[in-house]
């Protein structure tokens, strides 16, 4: 897993994050989903899919998955909700996501069918008439059940109801999949399962299921909209919309500090990751470190127009230590940053050896 791959998935195991990046999307920001609802899940889906002579196991891992506990007119209700950062577009989520969320409804079946058989274990203890099948009410129960040499044997009565391992009336929990595309770009991926189906008679569409992204993407949201955001999240991921653009200061001065794990999330995915470098125990001024990025900026630019010129790079330190009041070290390293980006720029260019010519 990589730099920025580590730092999106630890900073949005954060309640709050998390929290607010769904309200974002699902309610335009209005504060629905509390951090204090969401519990962590295990972010492994795994299911075992069964043949008529063999099965085989699927497992896959989320990057984030948190079960919300919300009331609904008095009652409990629960909803998995999973969150896939993605620091790069990949054309096939669409495909990729209809497999956790299968895999996600395969596990909670698979549990009901674990909790029957041991809710029927249990009444099977506690009845000196092991094959009796009605329960302690005296209502007819959905099984018959046998104990001999201390091995239980569950019969469901319901055909059905024992194919499935459930019964007519358990209900599953709601998934929700989330895409948070970091790449700072657009997503220029399918958004639909139909997109990446290779099918000439568009009209049999309608009979194959779609499947549709949830997506989030920060260079296409509009800037007034990042306001919906509730947390540093909002200011975090329109750095990330602006970080290649001259937009990327003002976002910054109009912020001025802002909390240490959120300067650490954004580090990991600009380039420029001196402005979080000066910090107290929980908070970064950003406003310094601004000032040394646009310095440096324009020494860099300097150094670009004079080595231009021609002048040499004795005469280039003289020249920016007075006008720029930095010291000479300052403006060496500088030189030799601007000499090793010109050196990339040409091997860039230059044709590939092992690849013949006119080939």
């Amino acid at each position: 897993m990589g730099e920025k791959d580590t730092a999106a998935k630890h900073y949005f195991a954060n309640d709050a994050f998390f929290a607010d990046a769904f309200n974002f999307f699902l309610f335009s920001g209005k504060k629905v989903i509390k951090p204090e609802e969401l519990s962590p899940m295990d972010s492994t889906e795994a299911a075992r899919i069964f043949g008529e002579k063999s099965s085989t196991s699927v497992q896959r891992h989320r990057d984030l998955l948190k079960l919300w506990g919300a009331r609904e007119n008095e009652d409990a209700v629960f909803m998995l909700l999973g969150l896939e950062l993605q620091s790069k577009v990949h054309y096939g989520m669409t495909a990729r996501n209809m497999l956790y969320d299968a895999l996600s409804y395969a596990t909670q079946i698979s549990d009901i069918k674990r909790l029957r058989k041991r809710q029927k274990a249990g009444n099977t203890g506690n009845n000196d008439n092991a094959g009796n099948n009605n329960d302690s009410a005296g209502n007819n129960d959905d099984a018959e059940l046998t104990c001999e040499k201390g091995i239980v044997t569950i019969r469901m009565t319901d055909s059905a109801e024992f194919l499935s391992g459930m019964k007519k009336d358990d209900k599953l929990k709601p998934v929700i999949t989330l895409v948070l595309n970091l790449s700072g770009k657009p997503w220029d991926g399918p958004v639909e399962l139909h997109e990446i189906l290779n099918v000439k008679n568009r009209e049999l569409l309608q009979y194959i299921n779609n499947y549709r992204l949830n997506i989030v993407s920060p260079a296409e949201i509009e800037d007034d909209d990042f306001k919906k955001f509730s947390t540093a999240c909002g200011f975090a991921l329109k750095v990330i919309k602006h970080q290649n653009d001259a937009g990327l200061a003002d976002v910054i001065k109009k912020q001025k500090s802002t909390d240490t794990e959120t300067a650490d999330f954004i580090s990991a995915f600009i380039k420029h990751k001196k402005i979080f470098q000066e910090r107290d125990t929980n908070e970064v001024n950003m406003m310094n470190g601004l000032d040394l990025w646009g310095q440096k900026l324009q020494v860099l630019s300097a150094i670009d127009a004079l080595k231009d010129k021609g002048d040499s790079d004795e005469a280039i330190v003289n020249y920016v230590t007075k006008r720029h009041q930095v010291t000479p070290d300052y403006v060496m390293k500088l030189i030799q940053e601007w000499h090793d980006s010109i050196q990339l720029q040409e091997q860039s260019k230059a044709p590939n050896p092992s690849i013949p010519a006119g080939s």
